[in-house]
């Protein structure tokens, strides 16, 4: 693989470290006014959040992208602010 290409790749990752962490962070922040069932439903989906920030370079895109979307879906669930 050429230097871009590695160089890509790992501002890819990074970027969507960053990402997740912020996405997290927020619905962390959310959670305190939301459901049981929001609460339940983090509790199953917060594991598979840490997993991909620490190990996101073994993650396949797919995964990661769909990761993502799952992610953004549920912070959209919790409502505004």
């Amino acid at each position: 693989m050429n230097t871009q290409k590695t160089s890509d790749l790992k501002q890819d990752l990074k970027s969507f470290q960053q990402d997740v962490r912020a996405l997290r962070d927020e619905v962390r922040l959310k959670l305190h006014l939301a459901g049981m069932d929001l609460k339940t439903e983090w509790e199953k989906l917060e594991p598979q959040v840490e997993r991909a920030i620490n190990s996101a370079a073994q993650v396949s895109a797919e995964a990661v992208a769909d990761l993502k979307k799952r992610l953004t879906e549920f912070r959209t669930r919790l409502g505004p602010n």
